[in-house]
């Protein structure tokens, strides 16, 4: 039996198809509300419909900690094949109000990245700390989004005054999270507006972080875990069409060692992504730059190239691209966010 199992194996490596990687989507929201910026607002009713999609297409909604754990072969748990994980920004009430009892009704874990400081004001739009404690008491992950939710990279030097003003400003929000809450409170860090460059990334490390961006894709082994994409689900995200096809694509695999920091001072970007299972996908790629179809270049047989054929305005911009599965009826997918200022 051993025998024929090990024969299969080998017969798989031979006709070049690809043993499935653990991996996962994850959804980012903020309001789930009619009365809130609708940038990034999801209203309850649209909400509801997410839930049920997720169930009706048979994909199992995990923790943050066991899909983290599982990419990262911590411990002896086993990622479903459609692991999603459901993520909250900014720790708005509406998020008790009207997301948590449908997802409570739905038995779905989910995270609230939390910024310290309005919380601690009382601000009335925020989740209170006594509402915070209720929901961690139920299984939520509460996690870090900073003291203050202010930009960390743009309109400062970016000296070494600046990178410790950001360390104590991180360091204060996990603070404030583990005095106010009972439970326990993992390094795990949401970068507001999804804004970083890489001595953010580099402070992360040092601080014992896994970040996480906006920018999209899906999450595996060989994934950049200071700088995780995620995919926006409200606002102009929130059909659940093209969501389907989001969280049934799968991570691109590109070697992250040679991806580009995301702020840049050129206003052409331009990036070369060195993909190291290219057998896995088709050579057709889709890309767009900010939204708007862009034609990228094979150089060889594993590295594909994408720029800008106008300036860009300063601020985010983002490179998106696709490829099909040679195996699979799913898209690969890889996104690339751009943070463009003067020097």
């Amino acid at each position: 039996m051993i025998k024929s199992v090990w024969t299969l194996f080998l017969t798989i490596l031979a006709s070049g198809a690809t043993l499935a990687q653990p991996h996962f989507n994850v959804l980012v929201y903020h309001h789930v509300a009619t009365d809130t910026p609708a940038s990034t607002t999801i209203s309850p009713e649209r909400f509801r419909e997410h839930l049920t999609l997720l169930r009706d297409e048979g994909f199992s909604v995990v923790s943050i900690e066991e899909a983290l754990a599982a990419v990262r072969g911590e411990g002896s748990a086993n990622l479903p094949e459609k692991a999603v994980v459901l993520t909250f920004d900014d720790a708005y009430g509406n998020i008790y109000d009207n997301a948590f009892p449908m997802l409570k009704e739905f038995d779905y874990p989910f995270t609230i990245f939390v910024a310290t400081d309005p919380v601690d004001q009382g601000f009335n739009e925020m989740l209170t700390w006594d509402e915070l404690q209720s929901l961690q008491d139920w299984g939520v992950t509460i996690a870090n989004h900073t003291r203050d939710h202010d930009y960390l990279v743009r309109h400062h030097p970016r000296d070494d005054a600046w990178l410790t003003s950001v360390r104590e400003n991180i360091q204060h929000a996990q603070q404030r999270l583990e005095s106010e809450l009972t439970g326990d409170i993992p390094k795990l860090f949401a970068y507001p507006y999804g804004e970083y460059n890489a001595a953010l990334k580099e402070l992360l490390a040092d601080e014992g972080y896994i970040g996480f961006a906006q920018h999209s894709g899906g999450i595996y082994s060989g994934s950049d875990f200071h700088a995780l994409p995620r995919f926006a689900a409200a606002g102009i995200y929130a059909n659940p069409e093209t969501l389907l096809t989001k969280l049934n694509s799968h991570p691109m695999p590109v070697n992250y060692d040679t991806v580009p920091d995301m702020l840049i001072h050129d206003p052409t970007p331009s990036m070369t992504i060195e993909v190291t299972r290219p057998d896995d996908m088709s050579r057709s790629l889709n890309c767009f730059i900010n939204g708007n179809w862009q034609d990228a270049e094979w150089e060889n047989e594993s590295r594909f190239s994408l720029a800008a054929p106008d300036p860009l305005s300063e601020g985010r911009h983002r490179f998106n691209c696709t490829a099909q599965a040679r195996d699979g009826d799913f898209f690969y997918w890889y996104s690339q966010p751009w943070l463009i200022q003067e020097k």
